[in-house]
């Protein structure tokens, strides 16, 4: 009985493993993706994204930022290219993003 306590516990570690790096790993990307947004509007206040859609099999991200209750829009970022769409008048927005409107 105790031989079955070890492969048990080795699944649950790799589990943990495996899930919480994917949670780290897309809570990077999102931190990465507001310091863009904040970059590029050249603004000082904080960007806090919001409403978040993969999109191209995980490689971009549609979503709705805010910058402290100031300004407000859409954006989409590929996280393959590193490229950044402001606003829903960007054909790279319209392209990966037009069905949500």
């Amino acid at each position: 009985m105790h031989n079955l306590w070890i492969p048990v516990v080795a699944i649950f570690a790799v589990a943990a493993l495996v899930f919480g790096s994917q949670a780290y790993s897309e809570a990077q990307r999102d931190a990465h993706i507001a310091a863009i947004i904040t970059e590029r509007l050249d603004s000082q206040a904080p960007t806090e994204i919001l409403n978040l859609k993969r999109v191209n099999k995980g490689y971009g991200v549609c979503g709705d930022y805010e910058l402290s209750g100031a300004e407000s829009g859409h954006f989409y970022y590929n996280s393959a290219t590193k490229r950044l769409a402001l606003g829903t008048d960007d054909p790279l927005y319209q392209d990966n993003c037009g069905g949500r409107l």
